[in-house]
C-alpha cells in the first residue's frame, strides 16, 4: 500500500523544512531579520501541528501555534501580505515534495492530496484571520500607550518650555563664551562639517595664518578653500581623520594666496556629538615661522641638535652635566697658519667656510653632533643608536666622508690655481663628562674627559689626509675597518702611552 501525502511529509521533513527556509529567504527578504534557528523551529512546529490537525481534524494545537507565531511577527514588524505568502509556500512545497518522493498517475494519491491541498487552504485563511487580529490588538494596544504618553507628555509641555527657554540662554552663553575662548587662542581652529565637507567653524586666528578672510572660508567645501595654500594638502589630511580618527601632528611650509611663506603646525581630530555620532573635523593650525626662523639662525652658530635640545627645555638651563660613553672625533687643517699667512683674507674666508661645509655635511650625515669650531679645529660627538661600536663606526665612517670631500676640494683649488689643503683627524672612544659648563651668564655645552684630550692628541699626531684612532675604538672597529697597528705612542701632556691605529679604509674597498 502507497504512503499518504501525510506519511510523506512527516518521513521528508528535514526537506521539506530546508526548502521552506531557502524559499522563505528568497522571496520574502523580510525574514532575513528573523534568527535562523529560531525560525527554523517556529516552521517545524507550525508543521508538526499542521499535520496533526489534519489527520486529527482537531486543530486547537495548531490555533495555539499560530496566535503565537502571529504575535511574533507582528511584534517584528511582518506586514499581513509577508505573513501570508510566507504561509502560501507551504502547499506548493507540499505538492512540490510528495510529486518527486510520491508513486506517480495514482488516483488514490491525487485525490488524497487534493482533500491536503483543501485543508492546507482554509487552514491559511484561519492563519489569516489570527493574523489580523494580533495585528489588531497589537494596535489597540500601541494606541494605548500613545495615548498614555501624549497625557504625559501633554503634562510636561508647559514645564518643558519654560526649561527649553533657559537652557537655550544657557547655550547661548556657552557658545558665546566658546567662541571667546577660541578667538583668544594663540592657535587657528577650523571646523569641517560631516560628511559634506563645509567649514562650519573658522577663528579670527585662522584669518590671520592662511590670510584668507573668514566670509571666503565659511560655508565652503574645505579643499576649495585650502586649495587657495601651497603645501597643504586637504583632501590627504580629511583621508587620515576618516580613516584613523585623526591627522597627527605635522609640519607643513604653506604659501599664502598671496605668496607668503610660513611654517605652520597642523593636527586634526574626529569631532563627535552628543550622540556619539561624527560631527565633523577639528583642524588646529599653529604658526611657528618666528622659532623655525629662530633655530635656522642661531644653527649657523650652535649644533642644530643642541638648539633643539635647548628649545624644548621646560626649565632654566643650569650648569649640570651626565657621564656618557661617546666617540669625540678631531679635525684640523695641517699648517694653517703658514696658510693664513699666504692668503688674502677674502680668501682665507672662502676656504674656511668650505672647508667647515665638508666637515660639517660629513659628521651630520653619518649623525655626530658638533660640539665646537676652534679655529679651523672641528671637535663632534657620536652616540651610537645602539652601542659603542656603531657610535666609533659612525666617527670613521663621517672622517673618511671628510677626506673625500676634502679631495673633491682640492682638485676645484687646483683647478683655479688656489692653494690644497690637507686635513688630519683623530677619533678615540671612552667616558666622558657631558654637559654645560662656563657660568650662569654663558654656558658652553661640551664633553670632557681623558677620552677628549686623546681624540685632540691624535689628531695633532695625524700627518695630513691621514686618520688615527686610539687603542678601544680601534677594539671596537675590528672587522669592520683596515686597521694599522702603529703600537704605543707618548703624547704631550699624559704620562701614560696612547695605542694609536691608522685606519686605512674600509674593508673591501
Amino acid at each position: 500500500m502507497s504512503a499518504t501525502p501525510i506519511q510523506i511529509l512527516r518521513q521528508h521533513q528535514e526537506v521539506f523544512l530546508d526548502r521552506m527556509l531557502m524559499r522563505l529567504s528568497e522571496s520574502l527578504p523580510s525574514y532575513a531579520r528573523v534568527d535562523v534557528v529560531g525560525l527554523r523551529e517556529s516552521v517545524r512546529g507550525l508543521t508538526e501541528d499542521l499535520l496533526l490537525a489534519v489527520e486529527t481534524g482537531d486543530s486547537t494545537q495548531l490555533t495555539q501555534r499560530m496566535n503565537q507565531t502571529s504575535a511574533e511577527r507582528v511584534s517584528q514588524g511582518f506586514s499581513l501580505a509577508e505573513y501570508l505568502r510566507a504561509l502560501f509556500l507551504a502547499p506548493s512545497l507540499c505538492r512540490e515534495l510528495i510529486r518527486e518522493v510520491g508513486p506517480r498517475n495514482e488516483p488514490a494519491m491525487a485525490k488524497a492530496f487534493a482533500e491536503l491541498e483543501e485543508r492546507l487552504h482554509q487552514l491559511t485563511a484561519t492563519a489569516a484571520n489570527i493574523f489580523t487580529e494580533a495585528a489588531s490588538q497589537q494596535l489597540r494596544s500601541k494606541n494605548l500607550e500613545l495615548n498614555r504618553l501624549n497625557q504625559q507628555l501633554h503634562a510636561r509641555e508647559k514645564a518643558l518650555e519654560a526649561e527649553g527657554v533657559k537652557v537655550s540662554r544657557a547655550l547661548a552663553s556657552a557658545n558665546e563664551f566658546n567662541s571667546r575662548v577660541i578667538e583668544s587662542l594663540s592657535s587657528g581652529v577650523v571646523v569641517v562639517d560631516h560628511p559634506n565637507g563645509r567649514i562650519s567653524l573658522y577663528s579670527q586666528r585662522m584669518e590671520g595664518i592662511f590670510e584668507i578672510p573668514a566670509e571666503e572660508a565659511l560655508g565652503r567645501e574645505v579643499r576649495e578653500v585650502f586649495g587657495k595654500l601651497k603645501g597643504v594638502d586637504a583632501a590627504l589630511i580629511i583621508q587620515s581623520v576618516r580613516a584613523t580618527g585623526r591627522f597627527p601632528l605635522t609640519k607643513l611650509q604653506i604659501s599664502s594666496a598671496h605668496g607668503r611663506k610660513r611654517t605652520v603646525l597642523v593636527q586634526a581630530q574626529r569631532m563627535y556629538g552628543v550622540d556619539g555620532e561624527v560631527e565633523g573635523t577639528v583642524c588646529v593650525v599653529d604658526d611657528v615661522s618666528e622659532r623655525e626662523l629662530l633655530i635656522d639662525s642661531f644653527s649657523r652658530y650652535v649644533s642644530r641638535d643642541l638648539l633643539t635640545r635647548l628649545l624644548s627645555r621646560s626649565e632654566p638651563l643650569a650648569l649640570e652635566a651626565e657621564r656618557r660613553t661617546c666617540t669625540v672625533l678631531f679635525a684640523d687643517i695641517r699648517g694653517f697658519t703658514g696658510i693664513a699667512e699666504r692668503l688674502a683674507p677674502e680668501a682665507l674666508h672662502r676656504l674656511l667656510n668650505g672647508y667647515l661645509h665638508a666637515m660639517v655635511e660629513s659628521i651630520v650625515e653619518h649623525g655626530g653632533f658638533i660640539d665646537k669650531f676652534v679655529g679651523d679645529k672641528v671637535m663632534a660627538l657620536f652616540t651610537g643608536p645602539r652601542n659603542e661600536a656603531d657610535a666609533a663606526h659612525a666617527a670613521v665612517e663621517a672622517a673618511l666622508a671628510m677626506q673625500v670631500r676634502i679631495a673633491a676640494q682640492n682638485a676645484a683649488r687646483r683647478a683655479a690655481g688656489e692653494v690644497d689643503i690637507e686635513v688630519g683627524v683623530g677619533v678615540n672612544t671612552g667616558e666622558v663628562v657631558v654637559g654645560n659648563v662656563g657660568d650662569e651668564a654663558r654656558m658652553d655645552f661640551t664633553a670632557i674627559g681623558d677620552a677628549v684630550n686623546v681624540a685632540d692628541r691624535l689628531q695633532s699626531l695625524a700627518r695630513g689626509g691621514q686618520l688615527l684612532v686610539g687603542g678601544h675604538t680601534a677594539e671596537l672597529l675590528a672587522g669592520r675597518v683596515k686597521l694599522r697597528d702603529l703600537g704605543a705612542q707618548q703624547v704631550k701632556g699624559r704620562a701614560a702611552p696612547v695605542s694609536v691605529f691608522e685606519v686605512e679604509g674600509k674593508l673591501g674597498g
